[in-house]
C-alpha cells in the first residue's frame, strides 16, 4: 500500500515536470544562445563538509550535479563550477574555513556546514558578505529568521518548523484541540520544538500535559516513574518528540503497551524527521520483533515524502554508476539533499543571467537568494517547493502501521500561499484524506481529544448504562457476535489454505507419459491360474497417461508447472480452492491439494483414477465395451455436470473427454474443474510456465508442433513427446464451445468458463461415448483449421459440427430425440442451448441399458468372454518369451566370455581377477585411413564387417576371446578368463599367422585391386580382467601387458608379426615348432629399447 501511494506521488510530479518541459527547453535555448555573448567564467563554490566519514563523498556529489547542470543546459557551456571542499563541525573550524573560502577562494556560494552550531555563525557571516548559503542538513527553527540570515536558503528535509505546521494541520483536520507533549531532556538543538509550541498557541490548541523524559530510559523505568499515569489523566492525543528518528520512541512505545495505554482511545503522533537507519525499530538486533512492532501499531507516524525508498534507490544507482562507490541509506539521503541544493543554485544562476545578462551578477547574494524564493522544481528527493523565505516546504504523509506494513492515511501537500500580504513562510499545507475509518476502534473512527465521561470517567454515572448495555448485548448483540464468529471461522478456513501441501510430503513417481503402469500378467506364465481380472485390468490400463505421485500413502495424479515468482491468491481464487477441497460427489474426482512457492514448482494434485481418462478407455481397441457400459458412462458424465452447475463452483470451465476419468469401479468422474482457469490466469501473468514433462502444451505452441505430423510420416520426428502433447491439446481444444475458442485464439489462454459452454462440451463428450469416434474424424484438416472454422464462421457457410456415423447393419441406432438433444447442445447461441437438467431428462428417457443385471454383472460377463482366448494368449506369449530369452543369451555370450555370461545370468557376482600369464594380441590394417577417405561410410562398414567376420571365424577354432574392436583395431586374448597353462602363446601364435594369411588373400569388394596388409603384435604377461559397466557391460583387460602388446603392434612392420622377448622365450621353450627371427632393439614408449622378434611361420613336422 505504501509503495503504491509513493508511485502515485511520483507519477503526479512526473506529469507536472513534463507539462513544464517545453518552457524549460525555451530557457535552455536562451541560455545556449546567450552563452556566446558571455565570456568564459568560473564560479567558485565553497563546500563545508561535516567531519563525518558517512558523508565523505559530498564533493563528488557536487561535481556530479555540476556536470548535470551543464548537460541539461541550465548553466552556459562557458561557465564552469569549481568546488572547494573544507572541513567543518569540529571546534568551530568551519568558521575559519568559511573565512578562507571567502577571502582566498572568493566563493560565490556556500554549501553546509552540516551542524547547527556552525551554521548559525556562518549564516550570519555570509549575510554580511552578501553571499548566498544553502543548507541541506540543518533544519533549526531559527534559520527561518530572514532579518538575521538574509541570504540563507534551505532544501533540508528535516525542517522542524515545517514538520510542526504539518502536525498542526493533522490536529485541525481531526478537530483535536487538547493534546499532550512528550519531550526529551537531551539537548537536541536541531530538534527545536519552538515552532510547534508557538503554532499550538496560535491555532488555539491546548497542551494539557508536558512530560520530559530521558529517551534512554527502559520501558520499566518509564512505567515506574509514574509519568504515564499523569499522562493518562490529562490526554488522549499525544505527540512524542524524543529524537529525530523513529527508533528513539521505541522504549516509550513499549512502556505504553505494557501500561495498557495502547487502546483505541489513545492516539500517538510521532514526527519522523530524519531516517538514520535502513531498518525499522522492530527490525533491529536484540529486540523482540513482535513486541516492538505491536507497540507502534496505534500510532500515526508523520514523515516527509522525500524519504521515498524509490527516490533513494534511483539516486544510489546513479551515484554508483557515475562515481563507482556504493553508499548507505543515510548517506544517500544526505547526498540527495546536497545535490538538490546545488541544483537550486544552478537554477537561480540561470534566472539571474537571464535577467541581468551580466555574469558578475552571480556574485550578488541578494539577487541569487531572490531567485531561490517562491519556486519549485523536481529534484532527487521529489518535488522541491521553495517558499518566500527560500526554505523548502516539504510534502508530508501520515502513516499507520499494521502487521509490519505502513499504510498511508493522509497526505499533507504544500502549496504557496495566495495571500499577497504575507511576509513570512508564504506557504501552507493542505490535508488530503486517503483512507477513512482506519483506526482499530469498533467502527474505525478516531477518538476525540477528550472522552465524553472525562479522562477518569467521573463525569458519567455508569450504573444504569451498564445494566442497559448488558441487557442490550445479551438480547441484540449476541446474534451479530455469533454471526461474526461464524464469518471469522469461515475466513480462517479460507486463509488457512487447507488445500496447501508441503512439497516434502509429495513424492513424484517416475512413470513416463503414456507408459503402461501395469504389465500383462500373462507373460512368462505357463500355468492356467492367471487372474482374469488382472489381465482385463491390464488391458484397460494400457494407456494410462497421468503422471503419478504419492502423498501420505495416497496415490495421486499431478500436473507440474515451473514457477517464476512467488504466488499469492486473490480472495476469489481462495474461495474456489476451498470449495474444490470440500466438494464431493460420486461423479467428481477428489481434489487433493497444491504445492507452490517451494523449489520453483507449482504442482496440482488429484486422486488417481486407475483406469485413466475416458478417452483412454473408449479408444483402447483391445477393450470391448458393451452398450451398457456406454450408457453408464454417459449418465455418469451428465450427473457430474449437473452437480457442478448446482454447486458453488457453478461450472467446469474446461469440460472435455480428457477431463473425464474412470475409476476402478468403472465409474466416470470429472476432474480439473475450475482449476485450469486458475492455472491459465497464472500462465497469462507469466507466473507459471509449462514443464516439458507436464503432458500438455500451451495454445500458442499448437501450430508450432503441427509440422511434427509431417516429420513423423517422413521418419524425421525429433521430439515424439511434443507430437503427443500437441495431439492431446488438439483433441482437447476442439471440444470447447465456439465462444471459448474465439477468446482462446485471441488471448492464447483459456478464458473463464460458463454453464452454456459446458453444455456444448457435454454434447461433444456424449457424441464420443455413444459412437466411440473423435469429433470431426471424417475431416482431414489440421487442428488450427478446425478451430478457425469453429470460431470464425462465414455467413454463407454451414456451421461446422460433428456428423453422426452411420449405424452398422444388424445394430440398433440411437433415438432421434437423443440425437436432436446432442445437436441442441451445439447451437451457436449460448442462450439457446438446453440446461443440464433437460439434457439429463433426455438421456434418462432415451438411453436405456439392455439385458438384465448391473454394470458389474456386465463386466463379469465380459471377463468370461475374455477367458476363452486367455490360454492361447498365454501360450503365444510364453513362446515369444522363450525365443526372446534365447536371443538374449546369444547376444550376451557374444558380448562377454561364456563363463562370465553364465555367472551374470544366475546372479553370481563377477569379481575382477588377476591372471599370472596370458597373451594379448593387437592388429591394425595398414592404409585404413587412406581407404576410408576414398570410400563411402557404407562401404567402410561392409569392408570391416567382412574382414572382422573372417577374424572371428579364426578365433572360434582356438581357445581365445575377442576383447573389442575400435575402428580397424582388433584385440584378442588367450588364457583369460579360462586359464590354459602356457598354451595361450601357442593359440595366439596360430591365430596371428592365420590372420596374416587371411588378410593377404582378402579382396575389397569396392576396390578389388587394393593389396591388403596387416600389422600384428603380441606380448605375454600378467593381466587383470573384469566386467565394467551396468548398461552395455564389457569384459575389459588392464595392466602393463596390454600396453606392451599395443606397443608391439604400433612399432611393428606391415605384414609382419612382432612379438616381445617374453613371448619369444615361451615359444622357444615350450613350442619350438614356431619359426622366429630376431628384429633387434626397438624403442618402446615407456620401456626404452626392447629386444623384439618376428614370428615368421610354423614347421609342420616339428613337435
Amino acid at each position: 500500500m505504501l509503495k503504491m501511494f509513493f508511485d502515485l506521488f511520483n507519477i503526479i510530479f512526473a506529469l507536472f515536470f513534463i507539462a513544464n518541459f517545453s518552457s524549460s527547453n525555451n530557457l535552455s535555448s536562451k541560455i545556449t544562445s546567450m552563452s556566446d555573448s558571455i565570456p568564459s567564467y568560473e564560479i567558485a563554490v565553497g563546500h563545508l563538509r561535516r567531519n563525518d566519514s558517512t558523508v565523505m563523498y559530498e564533493s563528488h556529489v557536487l561535481k556530479m550535479c555540476a556536470e548535470d547542470l551543464k548537460m541539461k543546459g541550465i548553466i552556459p557551456k562557458n561557465v564552469f563550477i569549481n568546488v572547494t571542499t573544507l572541513e567543518s563541525c569540529q571546534r568551530f573550524i568551519g568558521v575559519a574555513n568559511a573565512a578562507h573560502l571567502h577571502h582566498i577562494i572568493d566563493a560565490a556560494v556556500f554549501f553546509g556546514p552540516g551542524c547547527n552550531e556552525e551554521m548559525l555563525a556562518i549564516g550570519r557571516l555570509v549575510s554580511l558578505w552578501n553571499i548566498p548559503i544553502i543548507a541541506h542538513m540543518s533544519g533549526d527553527d531559527i534559520l527561518s529568521d530572514r532579518e538575521m540570515f538574509t541570504t540563507l536558503g534551505s532544501v533540508a528535509l528535516t525542517s522542524a518548523s515545517e514538520m510542526a505546521r504539518a502536525i498542526i494541520q493533522i490536529l485541525k483536520h481531526y478537530n483535536w484541540k487538547r493534546i499532550g507533549l512528550v519531550r526529551t531532556i537531551q539537548d537536541y538543538s536541531r530538534l527545536s520544538m519552538h515552532s510547534l509550541e508557538l503554532l499550538v498557541k496560535i491555532n488555539d490548541i491546548k497542551i494539557n500535559k508536558y512530560i520530559d523524559i530521558d529517551q534512554y530510559m527502559t520501558p520499566d523505568q518509564i512505567i515506574q516513574s509514574g509519568l504515564l499515569d499523569e499522562l493518562k489523566t490529562k490526554c488522549r492525543i499525544i505527540i512524542i518528540e524524543l529524537g529525530m528518528d523513529l527508533h528513539t520512541a521505541s522504549n516509550f512505545m513499549q512502556a505504553i503497551k505494557r501500561a495498557e495505554m495502547d487502546t483505541y482511545d489513545y492516539v500517538y503522533i510521532i514526527p519522523w524527521l530524519a531516517h538514520y537507519y535502513e531498518h525499522f525499530p522492530w527490525e533491529a538486533n536484540n529486540v523482540d520483533k513482535k513486541v516492538v512492532q505491536n507497540a507502534y501499531e496505534n500510532t500515526i507516524i508523520v514523515t516527509a515524502h522525500g524519504y521515498d525508498r524509490l527516490f533513494v534507490d534511483n539516486f544510489r544507482k546513479k551515484f554508483s554508476e557515475v562515481i563507482g562507490i556504493s553508499t548507505s541509506y543515510h548517506s544517500t539521503v544526505a547526498y540527495m539533499s546536497l545535490y538538490d541544493a546545488l541544483y537550486l543554485f544552478g537554477l537561480a544562476v540561470r534566472d539571474v543571467l537571464m535577467e541581468t545578462k551580466n555574469i558578475e551578477a552571480v556574485k550578488d547574494g541578494k539577487k541569487i537568494w531572490k531567485q531561490m524564493t517562491n519556486r519549485n522544481f523536481f529534484g532527487t528527493t521529489g518535488q522541491v517547493l521553495m517558499n518566500n523565505n527560500a526554505v523548502r516546504v516539504p510534502s508530508y504523509a501520515a502513516y499507520t502501521l499494521k502487521n509490519g506494513s505502513f499504510n498511508i492515511v493522509l497526505e499533507i501537500e504544500p502549496r504557496l500561499s495566495e495571500d499577497a500580504q504575507c511576509k513570512n513562510s508564504c506557504s501552507e499545507h493542505v490535508v488530503k484524506e486517503i483512507i477513512t475509518n482506519y483506526w482499530h476502534s469498533y467502527d474505525g473512527s478516531l477518538p476525540s481529544d477528550k472522552p465524553d465521561c472525562g479522562y477518569d470517567g467521573s463525569i458519567c454515572d455508569h450504573t444504569k448504562l451498564l445494566l442497559f448495555t448488558t441487557i442490550l448485548i445479551f438480547l441484540v448483540i449476541s446474534i451479530p457476535i455469533v454471526y461474526f464468529i461464524y464469518r471469522r471461522e469461515k475466513e480462517k478456513i479460507l486463509y488457512d489454505m487447507t488445500w496447501r501441501l508441503p512439497r516434502e510430503q509429495v513424492k513424484l513417481l517416475e512413470v513416463g507419459i503414456g507408459a503402461s503402469t501395469k504389465s500383462d500378467p500373462s507373460i512368462g506364465r505357463s500355468d492356467r491360474s492367471v487372474s482374469v481380472v488382472d489381465s482385463l485390468t491390464s488391458k484397460a490400463n494400457a494407456k494410462l497417461s497421468a503422471q503419478q505421485a504419492m502423498c501420505n500413502g495416497v496415490k495421486l495424479a499431478y500436473k507440474k508447472y515451473k514457477q517464476t515468482r512467488n504466488l499469492t491468491f486473490q480472495k476469489k481464487e481462495l474461495i474456489i480452492l476451498k470449495e474444490l477441497k470440500l466438494i464431493e460427489h460420486d461423479n467428481l474426482n477428489k481434489f487433493y491439494g497444491i504445492c507452490f512457492n517451494q523449489q520453483n514448482e507449482f504442482i496440482i494434485l488429484w486422486i488417481l483414477c486407475q483406469r485413466g481418462s475416458l478417452e483412454d478407455v473408449l479408444f483402447n481397441e483391445d477393450l470391448k465395451l458393451s452398450h451398457n457400459f456406454l450408457v453408464s458412462f454417459t449418465k455418469d458424465v451428465v450427473k457430474g455436470v449437473q452437480f457442478l452447475h448446482g454447486s458453488p463452483l457453478h461450472y467446469h470451465g474446461c469440460l472435455c473427454i480428457q477431463n473425464c476419468l474412470v475409476d476402478s469401479n468403472w465409474t466416470v468422474r470429472l476432474t480439473n474443474f475450475t482449476s485450469e482457469i486458475i492455472i491459465a490466469e497464472r500462465l497469462r501473468l507469466n507466473e507459471l510456465n509449462y514443464c516439458p514433462t507436464n503432458g500438455e502444451i500451451g495454445f500458442d505452441e499448437l501450430e508450432d508442433n503441427e509440422d511434427n505430423d509431417k516429420n513423423k510420416e517422413k521418419g524425421n520426428l525429433k521430439n515424439p513427446s511434443a507430437l503427443e502433447h500437441s495431439t492431446s491439446a488438439r483433441k482437447k481444444y476442439i471440444q470447447l464451445a465456439p465462444e471459448i475458442i474465439r477468446e482462446l485464439i485471441a488471448t492464447k489462454y483459456l478464458p473463464e468458463g460458463n454453464q452454456p459452454a459446458d453444455i456444448y462440451s457435454l454434447g461433444m463428450i456424449i457424441y464420443q461415448i455413444l459412437f466411440r469416434v473423435e469429433p470431426f474424424y471424417e475431416k482431414e484438416w489440421s487442428a488450427s483449421k478446425i478451430l478457425e472454422k469453429l470460431s470464425f464462421q462465414k455467413d454463407n457457410e454451414q456451421l461446422l459440427r460433428p456428423t453422426f456415423p452411420s449405424t452398422p447393419e444388424g445394430e440398433e441406432g440411437y433415438n432421434l430425440q437423443l440425437l436432436s438433444c446432442i445437436e441442441a447442445c451445439w447451437l451457436e447461441l449460448p442462450e439457446m442451448r438446453p440446461n443440464v437438467k433437460k439434457v439429463r431428462s433426455m438421456v434418462n428417457s432415451n438411453l436405456k441399458s439392455k439385458g438384465g443385471g448391473s454394470l458389474v454383472d456386465q463386466m463379469m460377463k465380459m471377463m468370461e468372454d475374455y477367458t476363452t482366448n486367455l490360454e492361447a494368449l498365454v501360450k503365444d506369449r510364453t513362446a515369444m518369451l522363450e525365443e526372446a530369452q534365447q536371443q538374449a543369451d546369444r547376444l550376451l555370450k557374444n558380448m562377454l566370455p561364456q563363463s562370465i555370461a553364465e555367472d551374470l545370468k544366475v546372479g553370481r557376482p563377477v569379481t575382477p581377477k588377476l591372471y599370472d600369464c596370458a597373451t594379448v594380441l593387437f592388429s591394425d590394417i595398414r592404409g585404413f585411413t587412406r581407404i576410408s577417405s576414398t570410400s563411402t561410410p557404407l562401404e567402410i562398414v561392409n569392408f570391416l564387417n567382412d574382414m572382422f567376420s573372417g577374424f572371428d571365424s579364426i578365433i572360434a577354432k582356438h581357445d581365445a576371446y575377442k576383447v573389442e574392436t575400435i575402428g580397424d583395431a582388433y584385440m584378442i586374448v588367450s588364457g583369460v578368463p579360462q586359464t590354459n597353462g602356457n598354451f595361450h602363446v601357442q593359440h595366439i601364435s596360430d591365430i596371428a599367422l592365420k590372420m596374416r594369411t587371411f588378410v593377404s588373400n582378402f579382396k575389397l569388394a569396392h576396390k578389388p585391386d587394393e593389396i591388403m596388409m596387416v600389422r600384428i603384435g603380441f606380448h605375454s604377461g600378467s593381466v587383470a580382467a573384469g566386467v565394467v559397466g551396468i548398461a552395455a557391460p564389457r569384459y575389459c583387460l588392464f595392466g602393463d601387458t596390454v600396453n606392451m602388446a599395443s606397443r608391439m603392434e604400433s612399432t611393428g612392420v606391415a605384414n609382419k608379426i612382432q612379438i616381445s622377448e617374453t613371448s619369444y622365450n615361451l615359444l622357444n621353450v615350450f613350442f619350438k615348432q614356431f619359426i622366429t627371427t630376431p628384429r633387434g632393439k626397438v624403442e618402446v614408449k615407456g620401456k626404452g629399447e626392447c629386444q623384439t622378434y618376428f614370428l615368421e611361420g610354423k614347421e609342420k613336422d616339428r613337435k
